[in-house]
């Protein structure tokens, strides 16, 4: 079957890469996988080799109607056609090479999901925004809900070669772990204090009109003199958390 690029995918087909892929999702007999992306299948199949149970969804029908007679011999394999982010079921492992348009909103979607663990493709630069250090210009308000809700791992950088049809630019697999969550409004918040990258923590403070006796606290426990991008992800969630609370 020809592939397409109707969705932006970009389709693995280095099978050391799929190997890796699999080591590190460090999936066993007993785990549930879901996966978005069924793609060629070439992961899917080494996931059903793996794993007690697997649920590859794939936006593709074209893509969706291969894979149901592909791999047609794997009793434990649900297929579904479907946008893989709107899915609500449970699982223990989360498996993905996801086309790069998806990223941010792939990240938003994990730190609301319940999982042992996760390995990832996503564009290097992304990830390298995800865990980006403070006081960087790629250090935004993705990198702090990221860092705060999620432990993330590079453990490979991919070549385009390895993929079908070719990037333009390299790709990391990543290793995620699950380690907080964040409410839609304090995520909101966070996104809002980013929007004055350029100003003062106090200064931002007035400009949202909050209340007097929160500011002075606020300068008992923060620098109103710093700006946002200098504090670390736990500062500036605990800052969030204050402001919803006055």
């Amino acid at each position: 079957m020809k592939l397409t690029n109707r969705y932006g995918q970009n389709f693995l087909v280095n099978e050391a890469v799929v190997n890796k892929f699999i080591t590190h999702s460090s999936i066993t007999s007993l785990d549930s996988v879901y996966e978005i992306g069924t793609g060629n299948g070439i992961l899917t199949k080494h996931l059903c080799e793996k794993a007690k149970s697997v649920v590859s969804s794939e936006i593709d029908s074209n893509l969706y109607n291969s894979s149901l007679s592909k791999l047609s011999k794997y009793s434990n394999l649900t297929l579904l056609n479907i946008d893989g982010l709107k899915y609500d079921g449970e699982f223990d492992i989360f498996v993905s090479s996801l086309p790069y348009s998806e990223s941010e909103r792939f990240i938003y979607w994990l730190i609301n999901q319940k999982f042992k663990n996760a390995a990832v493709i996503l564009q290097k630069e992304f990830t390298d925004k995800l865990i980006s250090a403070i006081d960087r210009d790629s250090y935004r308000s993705i990198s702090v809900v990221s860092q705060y809700c999620l432990d993330i791992k590079p453990v490979e950088t991919i070549p385009p070669s390895d993929f079908q049809p070719s990037p333009k630019v390299h790709s990391t697999l990543a290793v995620i772990k699950s380690r907080n969550t964040l409410t839609k409004n304090e995520i909101s918040i966070i996104k809002k204090l980013f929007s004055f990258r350029r100003k003062q923590l106090g200064s931002i403070l007035n400009l949202l009109n909050h209340q007097e006796n929160v500011i002075s606290y606020c300068s008992e426990n923060f620098d109103l003199s710093k700006r946002i991008h200098e504090f670390p992800p736990y500062a500036i969630v605990s800052l969030v958390k204050l402001l919803i609370d006055e």
